[in-house]
């Protein structure tokens, strides 16, 4: 496994790797991929809390090589690497910062959760989704988030964003946020 102060691990089967000093404390920005035909990997974060530490589910990769995108929580200090009771094959993490989000285009599309910085003014956008998902808006720090659409089955619909942020796209189930693998999404900002 690569383990640099970078922020940068990679592997092949179970792993375990503390969260870089230089991250420690803050919330955080991972993309998660695998290997071309793999069927990826789950990432659990260790949170200690006086004596007790729990391990808790964080999200996934996405499938094969697409970076799914997901967000650390600020007290997760060590992240696990596992497939359920199977063993991940090649496996990446990259850790980075909330300010690292890519900006969101005009026309944006995948098949895993991502995150997207939104600098504009309130605006409207067309979204498709082949089967679940759910859009959010964050603030830049993710301490404030609204809910801009959310639904268990395929879906097309308008959303309006409100102004600036970090757009959110990944699964969502019963108003949860869940980080990775989606069916095909598309979300279009109008008048672009």
């Amino acid at each position: 496994m690569s383990n640099g102060s970078s922020g940068h691990f990679s592997g092949h089967g179970k792993a375990e790797f503390d969260i870089p000093a230089a991250f420690a404390g803050r919330i955080l920005l991972a993309e998660a991929w695998g290997r071309k035909f793999g069927q990826g990997f789950s990432i659990h974060g260790d949170r200690t809390e006086g004596d007790i530490t729990r391990r808790e589910f964080v999200g996934e990769s996405g499938w094969g090589n697409e970076k799914a995108h997901l967000v650390i929580p600020a007290e997760c200090h060590r992240l696990s690497i596992s497939k359920g009771v199977g063993k991940p094959g090649r496996w990446n993490v990259s850790l980075g910062e909330l300010s690292d989000a890519p900006e969101l285009a005009a026309d944006n599309s995948g098949t895993t959760s991502r995150i997207y910085a939104y600098h504009g003014e309130k605006i409207e956008a067309d979204v498709d989704f082949e089967r679940h998902g759910a859009v959010w808006l964050y603030d830049f720090t993710w301490q404030e988030e609204r809910k801009l659409i959310e639904h268990r089955d395929k879906f097309r619909g308008t959303i309006v964003i409100p102004g600036p942020g970090l757009v959110a796209v990944s699964g969502g189930h019963g108003g949860a946020l869940r980080w990775g693998s989606l069916a095909k999404w598309r979300l279009t900002l109008r008048g672009e």
